[in-house]
């Protein structure tokens, strides 16, 4: 491996690349050593640098070398807000589907991530892996379900694209995502539970569409003997004001209470997703490698217990950009990553001057 990480700084190709990553994140956990993750991404920073013109940009802005650059830790992160005004790729290559943030053309410029025509079957790889590589199990292995306002009959929304492919991997047909058709979605709920043949259910939903559900008379506090994972996606923006993460999970515990619960960590900007399985505290696959870091002190990691802002090192995203600044608020814990909301205003050196060219 260490012969390929060399090529990748005389020329490699985007496949060549993806290709030498793909053998590393589908190694079985306990084959994928921290030093050997840190070695591939000096290795795609370095790669990204040179064949990234946004974020060879960037780089260049902070005022670093590539070539200097030896440690993990000096790794700059570009801002994601660069995602709205530029196109973020690694070579030159058509752009075959994008990935668009939640909005409408009245809002605000929205995140555009370009996928190449190799892009959307990557992205449905990695998110089946990123899948069992946390959970243990496969996605064959389970019953797909949505409720995804905003979502639905977008053709440009990741998620929706992700649980599509988690939907063909267990060979289903038919409609499996609703928008606001609760009276619907509970019955659908009831016939896979009486089902001889159903398999442990996955619903997916917005956090504020899950919260009118099961306020609603659809809901009724269902009894079900099959197993039920409701995975909360975030999401309530615009919709008053926001209660917390132990408020939802308090809520939905109460009104389901034979459900476990759970919450993705996920964005347009990357491909990879993380998981809470106890609501609050996410993990990751091990190529993905989120950072808390001072927001005053970009390159300083803050201790287990301090809020900061999220860098995340996301090896998948090998044909745009793998090393992302968020302006998402949290804390490392013993038990995993808690999400804290946003930032106050907060903006990565280099990300208005780049935006403005």
């Amino acid at each position: 491996m260490t012969s390929d990480h060399g090529l990748w700084e005389h020329g490699a190709g985007l496949e060549a690349v993806r290709n030498v990553l793909w053998s590393w994140m589908s190694l079985p956990d306990t084959d994928r050593r921290r030093d050997e993750f840190d070695r591939l991404a000096l290795a795609l920073f370095r790669w990204q640098a040179h064949h990234n013109e946004v974020y060879g940009e960037f780089v260049r802005l902070m005022g670093v070398e590539p070539s200097s650059v030896n440690a993990f830790d000096d790794i700059p992160f570009m801002p994601v807000e660069l995602f709205k005004s530029r196109e973020v790729k690694s070579t030159s290559w058509p752009t075959d589907h994008i990935f668009r943030s939640s909005g409408t053309s009245a809002t605000p410029p929205r995140a555009a991530h370009h996928l190449d025509s190799a892009g959307g079957a990557w992205y449905r790889k990695v998110a089946a892996l990123a899948w069992s590589s946390v959970w243990n199990t496969e996605v064959s292995g389970h019953d797909w379900m949505g409720l995804l306002p905003g979502y639905v009959g977008r053709e440009d929304a990741s998620l929706l694209a992700m649980l599509q492919g988690f939907c063909e991997a267990a060979g289903h047909t038919g409609n499996r995502f609703w928008m606001h058709d609760h009276d619907s979605l509970s019955r659908a709920l009831s016939d896979w539970d009486s089902d001889a043949q159903r398999r442990p259910l996955v619903l997916f939903g917005v956090t504020w569409a899950l919260l009118d559900w099961v306020r609603s008379a659809a809901a009724d506090t269902p009894v079900w003997e099959g197993e039920v994972l409701v995975v909360d996606t975030g999401g309530m923006k615009g919709r008053g004001e926001e209660p917390t993460r132990e408020e939802v999970l308090a809520e939905l515990r109460g009104r389901l209470p034979q459900a476990r619960l759970a919450s993705e960590y996920g964005m347009t900007e990357m491909l990879s997703q993380g998981y809470a399985k106890d609501g609050l505290h996410h993990t990751f696959p091990k190529w993905v490698s989120p950072l808390v870091r001072d927001p005053r002190d970009p390159r300083r990691t803050l201790p287990d217990g301090r809020t900061g802002r999220v860098d995340v090192v996301d090896l998948a995203n090998v044909h745009s950009c793998a090393f992302l600044a968020t302006s998402d608020a949290a804390q490392w814990r013993p038990e995993g990553l808690k999400l804290l909301g946003r930032m106050d205003h907060a903006e990565v050196r280099g990300c208005s001057l780049l935006a403005s060219e």
